[in-house]
């Protein structure tokens, strides 16, 4: 085949039917895009089908457009009719809103709805652990431990080993003088009549004339009391009413003169007894028939006129003379003591010294 015909039909053509481009008019739509160019391409089977149909001569080359190109080159669809009216004021585009800060406060909200829906679990937590646990489960003590009991251990007898007997307490005594010219002890026998009475001579051997000696008179289980020392001397008294009026202890002195020695006791009421019930009770001495017995030497002849009515060294007392010289019984009170003396001047010295 002649080279020209080759040349020609290689050569690029613009198709025909393609349309000139021209600027599209300022204001209005933009035209479609042009339809895609037409390719024509010569293979082996377009030369065979075009040489039966001329006859041998020079093939005619046929358009062929790729499927890749008639996708994309598609027609669009028509452009939307516009209306003279469309042109009279821009359309108003409103631009997007910025819901920046309408976020932000959304998220806030949600971190504040969690914080406190947090804060509630907690609480309610903390309430029912602390409050409503302890009443549905309160706290039960453990078990006591089981006592452990020992075998008991069976050791061998031992001798009973008798207990030395523990002796009585004694009675204890304490002075109601606060001073004396001198002190002796007299630890009797048998409480009774002769016995206070030997032990009161012997203790008067010793003593000095216008001296007062404190005795202390005791026996095995210590001082003598004072209820059975003045039942022994005067019968007729109660040792059960003395004992409920006056304490046990008691102070015996002898008081020495020219004349002899001369007893004194002296008693101390009970803090919860009464003294007028006590005077009472020792009022009834006067009445006596024993009254020599509170002497050591005999007395004599008792005053006819009885118990009279006294004073020494301003206590009030009852006294009744004897026959004796310098015999005479004193009956006087100091307070809550009781002072019973064979001597008025044994008296006077008693009462100086209590």
């Amino acid at each position: 085949m002649p080279d020209d015909n080759k040349q020609d039909w290689l050569r690029p053509r613009s198709p025909a039917n393609l349309p000139t481009t021209s600027a599209p008019p300022a204001g209005g739509p933009k035209p479609p895009s042009p339809p895609p160019p037409e390719i024509n391409l010569r293979t082996m089977k377009s030369d065979l089908e075009s040489l039966k149909e001329t006859g041998g001569s020079a093939p005619a080359p046929k358009p062929f457009t790729p499927p890749e190109l008639k996708k994309e080159f598609a027609l669009p669809p028509p452009p939307p009719k516009i209306t003279p009216a469309e042109f009279g004021e821009p359309k108003k585009t409103e631009a997007p809103k910025i819901e920046e800060e309408t976020a932000g406060t959304g998220k806030k909200k949600k971190l504040a709805v969690w914080l406190g829906s947090l804060i509630v679990v907690v609480g309610a937590g903390l309430a029912g652990y602390y409050l409503i646990f302890p009443l549905l489960f309160p706290p039960q003590a453990p078990p006591p431990t089981p006592a452990v009991t020992q075998p008991p251990i069976t050791e061998a007898p031992v001798a009973a080993v008798p207990l030395a007997e523990t002796a009585p307490a004694k009675n204890p005594h304490q002075s109601l003088l606060t001073a004396s010219d001198s002190s002796a002890s007299a630890e009797l026998a048998a409480i009774n009549l002769d016995s206070l009475t030997a032990a009161l001579k012997e203790k008067s051997q010793s003593a000095s004339p216008n001296t007062l000696t404190e005795v202390a008179l005791s026996d095995a289980n210590g001082q003598l009391l004072s209820s059975s020392v003045l039942n022994a001397l005067l019968p007729e008294i109660s040792p059960e009413a003395i004992k409920n009026l006056f304490e046990d202890d008691f102070t015996a002195a002898l008081y020495a003169d020219t004349n002899g020695s001369w007893p004194a006791y002296i008693l101390k009421l009970k803090t919860e007894a009464s003294q007028v019930e006590a005077q009472t009770e020792i009022n009834k001495l006067e009445s006596s028939l024993n009254l020599a017995n509170l002497f050591l030497e005999n007395p004599g002849t008792p005053n006819s006129a009885g118990f009279k009515t006294g004073q020494a060294n301003g206590a009030a007392t009852r006294y009744l003379t004897f026959a004796k010289q310098g015999a005479g019984l004193n009956i006087a009170w100091s307070g809550d003591k009781l002072i019973i003396s064979t001597s008025y001047n044994g008296l006077k010295k008693v009462l100086v010294n209590l």
